[in-house]
């Protein structure tokens, strides 16, 4: 776990910054020239008019081997054994890195196993039945196979033949039916890889797949049908970074940041609220240090209730007094991975008429990213474009290389900050990070009559590799978020908290919203009733929600979340399931934190001994939503410390029956059937309960 990746999503440890070295320059060859020389070489060693290399797999390691007239060219591969219990193939993704000392000795070791190699004309068959098999049946429907396929989809056209397209550039009539997940993806196409191989090879149980033609780098796919596990090949240069390590820029950066900007200036223009946050940061971390012993499991789970739910009317009433929010008029809709959200967001940064708002924790420097931000800056000529920014978030990840590579040609710009100013009319204000403090809010605004909110910032992860969350707002409400945003703005200008203040004097600013309909208070769980659930210094209305409708749930609890570390929820969790409760969770089989995964294969253990049902999605989800007797509740929160108690967040909720069926129905019975349901417990060590103490306190 690298401090830079703790850093991407967790800002109380933004101390990690400090470990950034210093690289000197010197006369040696520009990073993306060698990034591009090692590409070039293995495109010629996979060129069509190459020799297929020889494969040998060992546990959990390949050795790839190219005959060139004048050496031998070796490559090896590692990847971690998976320790949950799977039915199916065992699904990894491992880098190749050229190995000098690999040698044909190694070929004769023991238990080296050779594989078969896939390509020419045997591929070609292949990948034509491949594409049948995987492309969905009815005409003008696509799936979009993560990684495999390098951000491509595949649908059949209106003749029902398959066809490819990058996403986002398939015929407009093409409806995306689903979103396979990197495990999804590698998981189907060894099963029938498997079906279609060993028909042709009755003796032979382990083959690589090698496509020379394929679009932007040949990625092998090692597929061994006696060990029931598939790894997805991908060259290591493909990830590398063009800045050497992390560069003097960066590094100097970090140090601003760090030092001058969030412990200097961010106490000279922001003393009272910076005051504030070092005090609320004390208070909550010695609430947090108080370690309430977790419910004890009895001989069994209780049986379930199948009686009514909660009464909404009066919990909204509860909401009312116990959280200080109220309720507003607004519509939601859905938009479930990045191939909804991005392009409805790109849709209306196109369409603005008046202006763009943006809040994100991270605004990547990735290709994702950068597409974004071209496409704001040039509305900044037209619209009035203004971005807030979390400095720490977005500078930290910057230095994190995506899980898929990025294009060919691709240089990331040196500050996503500086980026966005230059040449356009775009106005930027990073949050400043006062005492480790981050603002964890993804808010997207346009004309003051549509907003956004949900799990997603700006960046390649969540366009295309992992799954995730955003809801669209419309009505009265949005109103409110136009406000919230243009106090956070005043804020994180010049004039700091005096900004801040005149901006609440004055009170709301016209940004062409609807005014917020005065009856809403009396609606009830009525349709089109929308609760705002921030999390701000002082105000924790987010953290009272959860843990009431935690509480007072009388039939089911659905959680997803990626990060469920906070001790007070997993309690209120598993008492709900022992009053009879049907509670169920979804944690990620592939968590962005070595530690995070770690931790929660303690915490699955534990949901398992006490009747909890527990499911691991196939990949990373990094979706936040929360849905109890029909009482929805999404956004930008977590359910750690951090989110419940220390960040700035914002959250929405509902008691709106339709809109909880939906979510009901397109997210958590979708996820549970797609996912890995824990039925036996699995085997931890002492790392593992060691991740699952710290990380209690983020």
């Amino acid at each position: 776990m690298t401090g830079a990746s703790i850093a991407k999503h967790f800002p109380a440890v933004k101390l990690s910054l400090l470990l950034l070295l210093v690289s000197p320059t010197s006369a040696v060859p520009s990073p993306v020239a060698v990034k591009q020389q090692s590409l070039d070489e293995w495109r010629h060693l996979t060129s069509t008019n190459a020799g297929s290399p020889r494969v040998f797999v060992k546990g959990n390691t390949a050795h790839v081997y190219f005959e060139t007239p004048t050496n031998q060219v070796g490559f090896s591969a590692h990847w971690n054994p998976l320790r949950l219990p799977l039915t199916g193939y065992r699904v990894h993704s491992a880098r190749l890195r050229l190995d000098p000392k690999l040698s044909r000795n190694s070929m004769s070791e023991h238990g080296w196993h050779e594989a078969i190699v896939i390509a020419g004309e045997e591929w070609r068959q292949l990948t034509t039945n491949l594409l049948a098999r995987l492309a969905p049946e009815p005409s003008g429907h696509g799936y979009y196979y993560q990684g495999l396929l390098a951000d491509r989809l595949l649908y059949r056209d209106t003749q029902g033949q398959p066809q490819a397209a990058a996403v986002g550039q398939q015929p407009a009539d093409v409806l995306v039916e689903r979103h396979f997940s990197m495990d999804e993806t590698l998981e189907r196409v060894a099963r029938l890889v498997e079906e279609q191989l060993t028909q042709n090879h009755p003796v032979d149980s382990r083959f690589l797949l090698l496509a020379p033609d394929a679009w932007r780098f040949p990625q092998p796919l090692l597929v061994d049908c006696q060990q029931r596990q598939c790894v997805w090949l991908a060259p290591a240069a493909l990830y590398d970074r063009t800045d050497r390590g992390i560069s003097l820029a960066v590094t100097a950066q970090g140090l601003r940041a760090l030092f001058l900007e969030s412990h200097g200036l961010a106490l000279l223009k922001n003393p009272i609220s910076s005051a504030a946050r070092a005090g609320d940061l004390a208070v909550e971390t010695a609430v947090k240090l108080l370690r309430l012993p977790f419910p004890k499991p009895g001989s069994q789970p209780p049986p379930l209730r199948h009686g009514p739910g909660m009464d909404l009317a009066e919990w909204e009433t509860w909401l009312d007094r116990y959280t200080g929010t109220r309720r507003q008029v607004g519509a939601l809709q859905l938009l479930i991975d990045g191939e909804r959200f991005f392009p409805r967001l790109q849709q209306a940064i196109a369409a603005a008429t008046n202006h763009i708002h943006v809040e994100s924790y991270i605004f990547d420097k990735d290709d994702v990213a950068v597409h974004v931000a071209d496409e704001l800056k040039r509305r900044s000529g037209e619209v009035e474009v203004q971005v807030i920014l979390d400095q720490m978030g977005s500078l930290a990840s910057g230095t994190v290389p995506p899980a898929t590579p990025l294009p060919e040609n691709f240089v990331a710009p040196a500050s996503i900050t500086s980026y966005l100013r230059n040449n356009s009319q775009l106005q930027v204000r990073p949050f400043l990070n006062p005492w480790f403090s981050a603002d964890h809010s993804k808010v997207f605004l346009v004309d003051g009559t549509h907003a956004w909110l949900g799990g997603m910032n700006l960046g390649r992860e969540y366009r295309y590799e992992w799954h995730d969350l955003m809801v669209e707002v419309t009505g009265p409400v949005v109103a409110s978020l136009e406000v919230e945003f243009l106090r956070a703005w005043a804020h994180e200008g010049p004039w700091g908290d005096l900004a801040y203040v005149a901006a609440r004097l004055r009170g709301p600013k016209s940004t062409g919203a609807p005014a917020a309909d005065p009856a809403a208070s009396t609606l009830g769980s009525q349709p089109g009733a929308i609760r705002l659930l921030p999390t701000k210094t002082g105000w924790k209305p987010f953290s009272a929600a959860v843990q009431g409708a935690l509480g007072k749930a009388q039939n089911y609890i659905y959680v997803e979340n990626p990060y469920l570390w906070d001790k007070r929820v997993i309690s209120s969790l598993v008492r709900a399931r022992n009053r009879g409760v049907d509670v169920r969770v979804v944690l990620p089989r592939v968590s962005d934190m070595k530690a995070g995964g770690r931790s929660n294969l303690v915490l699955a253990n534990y949901f398992l001994e006490h009747g909890v049902r527990v499911y691991f999605y196939p990949g990373m989800t990094h979706v936040k939503a929360l849905l109890a007797d029909d009482w929805a509740c999404l956004g930008s929160g977590n359910l750690n410390h951090l989110s419940l108690r220390l960040c700035q967040e914002q959250n929405l909720a509902t008691s709106d029956p339709a809109f909880a069926a939906q979510l009901r129905c397109a997210l958590f019975e979708e996820d549970f059937s797609h996912s890995h349901e824990l039925t036996k417990p699995i085997t931890i060590g002492w790392n593992d309960f060691l991740a699952n103490f710290m990380l209690e306190g983020f």
